[in-house]
This record gives structure tokens, C-alpha cells and sequence, in this order.
């Protein structure tokens, strides 16, 4: 039995949907999964606070330098 264009083409319709949902699906999925990662991150680790230096540090610094 030969199979009409129009079938053909609404066959490769669905396909192209499918695939279509399919990858929205996976990208929302990494999307989420990025974000989760991300809110796991410390500010402190992102954005660390300089040392305080003591007056002792200070100088040896000054005359050893860094």
C-alpha cells in the first residue's frame, strides 16, 4: 500500500514535535540543575574578605614585601 504525501508529511510533523519537546525537556532540565549547583556556592567562596593584616605582618611585609 503507498503511503500519501500529506501522511508523510504528518509523520515527519510529529517527529520534528517529539524532537522538539524532547530538547525542551533536556535544556529545562540543565537549566534547573545549573541553577541548584549555583544556589549550593557560598557568597564567601565567591567573594573572599582580605586578611587582616597585624601591625607585625605589616612590617614584615614592608620589609620583605609580598
Amino acid at each position: 500500500m503507498k503511503m500519501s504525501k500529506t501522511d508523510r508529511n504528518q509523520q515527519l510533523l510529529n517527529w520534528l514535535n517529539s524532537e522538539k519537546y524532547k530538547d525542551q525537556n533536556d535544556l529545562n532540565h540543565h537549566k534547573n540543575k545549573l541553577i541548584s549547583d549555583l544556589k549550593k556556592i557560598k557568597k564567601e567562596e565567591l567573594f573572599r574578605e582580605p586578611e587582616k593584616l597585624s601591625l607585625w605582618k605589616k612590617i614584615k611585609v614592608l620589609i620583605l614585601g609580598k
